[in-house]
């Protein structure tokens, strides 16, 4: 089983909430899993990643999401990173996600590639 960490209630709750909106077979994509983890905890990322994903059909507009200006650094990185959990459009090497993200995007950030690599269980522990 795959429990997951996730930064606090508000940001669980986010998350079931959208992932509620998705369709059974999305639902249990680690992609989608990953991206709405990493989405939810960020909540600069989760209002510019709402204009381009929509949970109901599944679709995610990913080349106009890059093409967003922002003059965030932890944000463009965790962008190219949701783009990358989703589809690996994008190259980010994992010095670039270490040197650019403080320690609560860095925790937020691995959490999200666990999601991508094994899923995430239903007994999800939050802090």
């Amino acid at each position: 089983m795959n429990a997951v960490c996730f930064l606090d209630e508000h940001h669980y709750k986010r998350y079931h909430m959208i992932l509620r909106r998705l369709n059974t077979r999305n639902r249990s994509n680690h992609s989608f899993q990953s991206i709405l983890f990493l989405a939810t905890g960020n909540l600069q990322l989760l209002q510019l990643f709402s204009d381009y994903f929509f949970p109901e059909t599944g679709e995610f507009f990913y080349q106009e999401l890059l093409a967003e200006p922002i003059d965030n650094r932890i944000v463009e990185v965790e962008r190219q990173l949701l783009v990358q959990l989703y589809n690996g459009r994008t190259t980010l090497t994992v010095i670039e996600v270490i040197d650019q993200l403080n320690p609560k995007d860095l925790e937020l950030a691995l959490g999200a590639i666990q999601i991508r690599s094994f899923g995430a269980d239903e007994g999800i522990v939050h802090r």
